[in-house]
């Protein structure tokens, strides 16, 4: 249960993390081995491309999850819940139809190049459909997320969210707090360096 609890709350975030530290640790070796050694490589950028693309499609399930996808939050509050959360409902199908699309084609693309076309990248050389793979997995995962998403909307229609604004000053609050609490932390660590 608690991998179930795990995968639910941070897969997305973990993976995006790991590829935003395999593009730092190689870049950083790339720039190394280019102005230390004076001699670079030949496939650092090419993975990070190919790292950056799969955080991005990565990132769909994470927005999903976190509720972060672009809205126009400010109508949706003037509108009285039953409406804005039917409104809410109603996208949340969309988008759900919309990734199954999304989903299949790109489940096509992968087996045309797996199977038809053998592409392979020009500087790791490796097959292009491993590549590919990035938007049949971001697809499943924001299909998923959205599902997770439908339900959450439905189980919680009668419930009165919370308003753009409302969020926005919760989100300032607890920057204050956290700004609050830095400052008395570094304030802290100043008197004891004096002392």
């Amino acid at each position: 249960m608690k991998v179930l609890k795990w995968l639910d709350e941070s897969l997305e975030e973990s993976i995006m993390v790991v590829l935003l530290v395999a593009i730092s640790a190689v870049m950083l070796a790339q720039i190394f081995a280019r102005y230390v050694f004076n001699s670079s490589m030949s496939w650092p950028e090419e993975f990070c491309r190919y790292c950056y693309v799969w955080s991005v499609f990565i990132s769909l399930g994470y927005t999903i999850r976190r509720g972060s996808m672009l809205r126009v939050g400010i109508v949706m509050d003037m509108l009285p819940a039953a409406i804005s959360n039917s409104v809410k409902i109603l996208c949340d199908a969309v988008m759900l139809a919309l990734f199954a699309v999304f989903f299949r084609h790109s489940l096509l693309v992968v087996d045309n190049i797996k199977n038809v076309t053998g592409e392979i990248s020009s500087a790791m050389q490796i097959p292009m459909w491993i590549m590919y793979m990035c938007a049949v997995i971001g697809f499943a995962l924001a299909a998923v997320r959205t599902v997770q998403s439908l339900v959450n909307g439905v189980r919680h229609f009668k419930d009165k969210g919370e308003t753009t604004i409302e969020a926005t000053i919760k989100e300032a609050r607890a920057e204050v707090e956290l700004a609050a609490q830095d400052n008395k932390n570094y304030s802290a660590a100043a008197r004891e360096e004096r002392e």
